[in-house]
């Protein structure tokens, strides 16, 4: 971590040189491009203008409004500009100066004036920072800015700032962007990754190490510009002083924000060649979702779980997982230091930090009837970790509603200007905002989930790669690039700007608070049906030869439709596609060879919660032949570049449990045993009535102290030291009577939870389990568990049969509606809908399991439902995965069809495996099956209980 100085430049070429297939593309892309310009006007006289400046008028098109800088020798020169139409922002101060936007055919007039001494390209918020002039601030408040604050202008200010203030901030590059090609220059042009750290004395390295850390990541996806807006000027306010809630906490806290994807941000200058049109010349620049090398930058991070084939996971420590040499290890295939430079280099840096906290990841996003949403991340959370993240976002919420709530109303007059605007230039209709924030899972806020992201890497555990933090992501509305460039408009921008404020303060002040959980029982005990048979071990795994074969393809879609084709080999193993469309959206379709179609996404139907323009498929163990993605542009688009990226996993004819990864990837398998059952002593650490553990639950833990979770050096949590109020019995114990006292009808425990349909071909075990539920038990199942109520035959059970019960995929573990006043959901709220998340236990998106039972039979049976589940439009409403068996007092059997599944192996996951992953709905969801409550506390002093919770 050096300091930022004159040396990053000259080591960063020889640290990422460009390999010999990346110098061909460059270069030819270089000669289209220095050719570039049907619509360019003859240059002006170039003595007035910088070298830049006049690269720039000759290489936009004619309609292109370069932002510039007009020095003049006297301040007469005002009403000339004036006098040719320009809009003006002037300084005397300290050289006498005018801001302004010329298309390339006014720059003549300009330059002919007497009183113009020169022309400059100047981008950026503030229109005199070249002349290194601040009027309104380094970085202006958004009603004073100009445009977007570019790069330039950025690391400009950054340094200017930390020159005023060096006691309390430091910027330094961590490493360096792939970066597009530089026409202007002629050679590659990777960018420096800056960091911002900002505390109290920030010189003192002991004190520094012992305070805990809060990381912002600003714009990881570069057309999504709020989350660097915002954050770019808080840093400005706080050491100005003008944040003196936040302020308050710099002795106790770093801030840390990272500026992870240069590229994005610059594409939008001519200087940099960034995509090529199918006649080879360059499009219009602008804001890119992706970086230098056309990867999107929050899917190429070394994740636990399933990893997709055709992402490219940046592990550091290289191809054996093991940290063999400081920084990048000699061990990184090629392909990672040439492809993802810069997560690598992000990876590394961030693993240096001592006593992460949290942080947030400020994203973009098009639209949804919440102006912002807050993300939960796939990650294995405890109680106490679930009450933690809660209560951070509803105390995030009543602060975005004081701030946002009147102002987005008295905007929506604007919102529908902006609508018409976007549909008039072909794009989607886009709903106004009618809430101000709303939080969950990343399904539940933006109906998909992911893998490879930064947020999750971040919050998985050390000992399996990740920092251990507790991550969000934040999303907001309207943030996003619907048309070729994103046009800066101050009152939307100052929208995006306050609601942003508010997030970084909220998750500032929440990084000293210390939220905990208890689980009152009321003296009842549970027990849960303990096996080997769920455990997952690397141990166990056979590899077998495998490989990767990737490929991108640019196809033109229109009004019409438009195919793409993948031949797949019949040995493939896995097919992933992601479609992305350069502007507006596109409905898509795949279809298999034999012309079914498998996928169908339309950003349009219905009502999501928020249209993705990005669409990412998985498919399993593809039939051979040529898969075809059908393409039409929706809401009036005429046409638009969507670029395929597919990668197909191929396996041999030999027989083995999972691909290789040392041979898809290049990296060897981390070792690990897991069991989804780790849930239950998990769970029993939080109860509170027997122990009474009180508001810190006797463990003196305060979160970012330390590893997140206390696991074995495999990953493996231990299976001991559970309390008696949470007890594992196996099948073996069950079937010889463990549920009852002795030879008694009395019962040991007053809940039982199946999470699997182990022992169901055991009468004796069966047995039990009717006599259970027939003397007064409770009983919980969930994921193949309830495949038992076809096997049982007590009261609550006996109308099913085995064919009423099984077992659907989705992609990810969901109730797709909910029956909200159903006592299995109280204390949830109406946007949770993921039960558990798929990818950090190896199921890849599109392949959850679920177990679920025919509606019509449940309700035959007396069961009332609480949510149904199905994994197409078609079987909607027709299969029960929530719902309860029971009497009036809420006893008898309760059904959740996902919750706790066994880690999927045969799937590509070279990073580990976690062991569970429900979500606080299928945790709360439990809970009231069991018939326990919630209590949550804040630095000591209960603040919610059951019937109030989040």
């Amino acid at each position: 971590m050096t300091p930022n100085d004159s040396s990053a430049d000259e080591t960063r070429f020889d640290r990422y040189p460009v390999s010999r297939r990346q110098f061909v593309r460059l270069s030819a892309a270089t000669a289209g491009a220095l050719t570039v310009s049907g619509n360019a006007v003859a240059a002006p006289p170039a003595t007035k203008l910088t070298d830049l400046y006049e690269f720039i008028t000759e290489h936009v098109e004619a309609d292109f409004a370069i932002p510039t800088l007009v020095e003049l020798s006297s301040s007469g020169g005002f009403d000339d500009l004036r006098d040719l139409g320009h809009d003006l922002e002037t300084t005397t101060t300290p050289t006498t100066a005018a801001y302004t936007t010329l298309e390339p055919g006014e720059v003549a007039a300009v330059v002919d004036l007497d009183t113009v001494t020169q022309l400059q390209y100047s981008p950026g918020s503030n229109p005199f920072w070249r002349l290194g002039y601040y009027p309104d601030g380094v970085f202006p408040a958004v009603e004073d800015s100009v445009d977007f604050i570019d790069f330039e202008q950025f690391v400009d200010g950054i340094g200017r700032l930390e020159s005023r203030h060096s006691d309390r901030l430091r910027y330094y590059s961590i490493g360096d962007s792939p970066g597009h090609y530089n026409l202007f220059l002629d050679e590659p042009g990777p960018q420096n990754l800056w960091t911002v750290e900002v505390t109290n004395d920030i010189g003192d390295e002991a004190a520094f190490a012992e305070k805990e850390k809060v990381l912002f990541p600003l714009a990881v996806h570069g057309d999504e510009r709020s989350g660097a807006e915002a954050g770019t000027r808080f840093i400005e306010r706080l050491i100005d002083g003008r944040e003196p809630e936040t302020e308050a906490l710099l002795d106790d806290i770093v801030l840390v924000f990272l500026y992870p994807n240069p590229d994005g941000w610059v594409s939008r200058d001519p200087r940099y060649r960034v995509d090529l049109n199918d006649d080879g010349t360059p499009e219009s620049n602008s804001f890119k979702r992706v970086t230098g090398t056309g990867v999107d930058p929050n899917r190429q991070y070394p994740t636990v779980g399933w990893a997709d084939a055709g992402y490219y996971p940046a592990e550091p420590n290289g191809s054996d997982l093991v940290d063999d040499d400081p920084g990048i290890d000699a061990d990184v295939p090629a392909e990672y230091t040439e492809t993802v430079p810069d997560a690598l280099d992000i990876v590394e840096f961030l693993r240096g930090y001592e006593n992460l906290r949290l942080g947030t990841d400020l994203h973009g996003k098009f639209w949804s009837t919440a102006f912002m949403d807050g993300l939960i991340v796939n990650d294995q959370y405890d109680t106490d970790e679930f009450h933690d993240l809660y209560e951070w976002n509803r105390r995030t919420q009543d602060r975005l509603e004081a701030a946002l709530a009147d102002r987005l109303d008295a905007a929506q007059d604007r919102f529908a200007a902006l609508n018409d605007e976007y549909y008039e230039n072909g794009s989607a209709f886009l709903p106004e905002p009618e809430e101000t924030y709303t939080y969950g899972t990343i399904l539940d806020t933006i109906d998909y989930t992911t893998t490879g992201t930064l947020i999750s890497w971040m919050s998985h555990p050390e000992d399996q790669g990740g920092l251990g933090i507790q991550m969000m992501s934040h999303e907001m509305g309207w943030d996003n690039r619907v048309l070729d460039r994103i046009e800066y408009r101050p009152w939307l921008v100052d929208l995006q700007v306050t609601g942003y404020t508010e997030v970084i303060r909220e998750t500032a002040a929440h990084a000293v608070r210390d939220v905990t959980a208890t689980i009152e029982t009321g003296d009842a005990t549970t027990a849960y049906v303990d096996t080997e048979a769920l455990t997952r071990t690397s141990a166990s795994l056979s590899f077998g030869d495998a490989s990767r074969q990737t490929r991108t393809t640019r196809v033109t879609a229109g009004n019409k439709p438009e195919s793409a084709t993948v031949d797949v080999p019949s040995t493939a193993e896995g097919l992933s596609l992601t479609v992305r469309p350069e502007s507006g959206f596109v409905r898509a379709k795949l279809r298999a060879p034999d012309g079914r179609v498998v996928r169908n996404v339309n950003p349009m139907a219905g009502d999501p919660s928020d249209p993705s323009r990005t669409i990412e498929w998985s498919v399993m163990s593809p039939a051979g032949g040529a898969w075809t993605i059908d393409l039409k542009t929706i809401g009036g688009a005429d046409e638009t570049s969507v670029m395929i990226d597919s990668a197909t996993l191929l396996g041999s004819e030999e027989t083995y449990d999972a691909p290789d990864p040392k041979e898809v990837l290049g990296y060897r398998q981390r070792e690990y045993s897991v069991t989804p059952l780790a849930y239950f002593p998990d769970y029993a650490e939080y109860v509170a009535d027997v122990h009474d553990r009180g508001g810190n639950n006797g463990n003196g833990r305060k979160r970012g102290k330390g590893p997140k979770r206390g696991k074995g050096p495999n990953g493996n949590r231990g299976r001991g030291n559970i309390t008696e109020e949470m007890v594992g019995l196996g099948v073996a114990d069950i079937a010889n009577g463990a549920l009852f006292r002795g030879n008694s009808d009395n019962l040991a425990v007053e809940n039982l939870v199946v999470t699997h349909d182990e022992g169901r071909s055991n009468a004796d075990y069966v047995a039990a389990l009717d006599a259970f539920v027939a003397n007064g038990g409770n009983l919980a199942l969930t994921d193949r568990g309830a495949a038992l109520l076809g096997a049982m035959s007590n009261d609550r059970a006996a109308g099913l049969s085995p064919d009423d019960v099984t077992e659907i995929e989705m992609v990810s573990g969901a109730l797709s509606e909910r029956v909200n006043e159903h006592p299995l959901l109280a204390d949830t709220r109406p946007i949770q809908r993921e039960l558990w998340k798929a990818p950090p236990v190896g199921h890849p998106i599109g392949t959850a399991p679920m177990t679920v039972v025919d509606s019509a039979a449940f309700e035959a049976a007396g069961g009332t439902i609480a949510g149904y589940s199905s994994n197409d439009q078609s079987s909607a409403g027709q299969y029960v995965s929530a719902g309860s068996l029971t009497d009036g007092d809420d006893t008898g059997i309760h059904v959740i069809g996902g919750l706790l599944p066994p880690a999927e192996q045969s799937s590509l996951h070279p990073f580990g495996m976690l062991e569970y992953t429900a979500t606080f709905l299928g945790h709360t969801m439990l809970t009231n099956a069991l018939g326990y409550q919630q209590v949550r506390s804040v630095d000591g002093e209960p603040v919610l209980r059951f019937g109030d919770l989040q």
